[in-house]
């Protein structure tokens, strides 16, 4: 019987070291897991803290800011992996650092994607008489409202795309699956509970543009249909004078509704 005590505490001791190891492992991934989420929601954030900042912008004023906040947003996504990381580097962190740097790049290009044709739009004076005469500009100009429709579509859609993003960065990450929903959670918390889609109407928008092609197309359709009189289109068809004329009004007034869109993609 004596022989058995040894033996028991030997149990008793590897059993305790055991518990302690696990106990110690749990805290340590629990931990991991707390960062990784912690480091996307934040990478989540500085993408959205960027968009408030393009979305706020006049771009006749500063149409050099989409380059400047890229640049901005580089460098502030790129600087959360060396100042979040608490210990040694681990496997779910490298693929955390690396989905949050491709979602910054994701961010770049869809930013570029709605913010771009606003800026080229605002920076082609549309209502320069002196171009309306200039097919080649009067092709840029459809052009431009193309892309607006697609900066547009971007624009509504915005919250619903980088939730989509995410959840496909996350699914092709590699990270431990049993991280995933704690950091869909932390996600839920940080950031799609508390941005929500603002007062951004594709209809309006949409209408707007429709005008503003139609308007161009008479102009091409009718190069030597329409002279410039004291700074004034002034179309020698009377039936298309009233046509143009209501357009250009409708259009002039519509102006700065049309660009405050960009001003309420989002809202917190």
């Amino acid at each position: 019987m004596k022989k058995l005590f040894p033996l028991i505490a030997l149990l008793l001791v590897a059993a305790i070291a055991a518990l302690y190891g696990l106990d110690h492992y749990q805290k340590l991934r629990a931990d991991q897991r707390a960062q990784v989420s912690y480091l996307l929601s934040r990478c989540a954030n500085e993408g959205l803290l960027s968009l408030f900042s393009l979305q706020a912008n006049d771009w006749k004023k500063n149409p050099e800011l989409l380059k400047q906040e890229e640049a901005r947003l580089l460098r502030a996504a790129g600087a959360l992996p060396e100042k979040t990381l608490e210990g040694k580097v681990f496997g779910d962190w490298q693929a955390a650092v690396q989905v949050c740097e491709r979602l910054t790049e994701n961010s770049v290009r869809q930013h570029k994607t709605i913010f771009w044709p606003v800026k080229e739009l605002a920076e082609s004076e549309l209502w320069n008489p002196g171009d309306l005469n200039d097919r080649r500009r009067l092709h840029r100009r459809q052009r431009d409202i193309d892309r607006a429709r697609i900066s547009a579509q971007a624009a509504d859609r915005y919250l619903i795309d980088l939730r989509a993003d995410l959840n496909n960065l996350l699914d092709q990450s590699g990270i431990d699956k049993e991280t995933l929903p704690e950091i869909n959670a932390e996600l839920d918390r940080q950031v799609f509970s508390g941005y929500h889609k603002g007062a951004f109407s594709l209809a309006w928008v949409q209408q707007y543009l429709n005008r503003l092609q139609h308007f161009y197309q008479l102009l091409k359709e009718n190069p030597k249909g329409f002279t410039l009189r004291g700074g004034s289109l002034y179309f020698y068809d009377q039936s298309l004078r009233r046509e143009v004329d209501d357009l250009n009004r409708v259009l002039l007034q519509g102006e700065p509704a049309f660009f405050n869109n960009w001003r309420q993609i989002l809202r917190r």
